[in-house]
């Protein structure tokens, strides 16, 4: 039999575009190329705001949220520390060098990272102790987790920070967890420690950023 074309079938791509309004595929693909946009540019829509931001308050956990690059800044000994912004579980938003004036403590961690875990204790009484602020930040876990890791080990003097994007893992040059940083009063990198502190190692590293000229 001969099939006359009116009586052919209809391609799958045209049979579809028949049952649905052109307006309506229209919106769709507008939708689509907008949620394509958002995901290429999302470090930059990152704010206090967005879902994901949020949902680090009932964890307690702060969230970074952007890279405040400076001239001549990198994770070097020597070198001014970068700068970073995080929104804080209470909701406001502060940044790494609000906290010039005095000695801070960068720690890289991940809650897999075996070393990490061992250190943790460690880093804890020193906080307690020296009342240095020691910021801890993860690498693109997520709240929840944290803050299971943080209520198992009672550390409750640690600053958590979540590194949604590995964007401040990155500037600073981690290569390895975990990876400690001190800094001095004037935002200056003085020690970069790889791998797990010892208590002797720790403290010599805390004096290198305590001790008056």
């Amino acid at each position: 039999m001969i099939v006359k074309p009116s009586d052919a079938p209809q391609e799958p791509e045209r049979a579809i575009e028949a049952q649905i309004p052109r307006p309506l595929i229209a919106v769709l693909v507008g939708a689509i190329a907008l949620a394509a946009l958002l995901a290429v540019f999302r470090p930059a829509f990152l704010d206090a705001t967005s879902p994901t931001a949020a949902s680090a308050g009932p964890s307690r956990i702060g969230v970074i949220t952007k890279d405040l690059a400076a001239p001549g800044a990198a994770g070097r000994i020597g070198t001014l520390a970068p700068d970073f912004g995080w929104v804080t579980p209470e909701g406001p938003v502060t940044q790494f060098s609000a906290l010039r004036g005095r000695p801070v403590v960068v720690n890289f961690w991940a809650t897999w990272c075996v070393p990490c875990r061992t250190e943790m204790p460690l880093l804890e009484a020193s906080a307690k102790e020296t009342g240095i602020p020691f910021l801890e930040v993860d690498l693109q876990e997520d709240g929840p987790t944290i803050r299971a890791f943080f209520d198992q080990f009672q550390l409750t003097t640690l600053v958590p920070l979540l590194d949604l994007d590995g964007v401040v893992f990155r500037r600073w040059g981690v290569i390895s967890l975990p990876t400690t940083f001190f800094v001095d009063a004037d935002g200056i990198v003085r020690q970069v420690e790889i791998g797990p502190l010892t208590p002797d190692r720790l403290r010599a590293d805390l004096a290198s950023v305590t001790r008056r000229p």
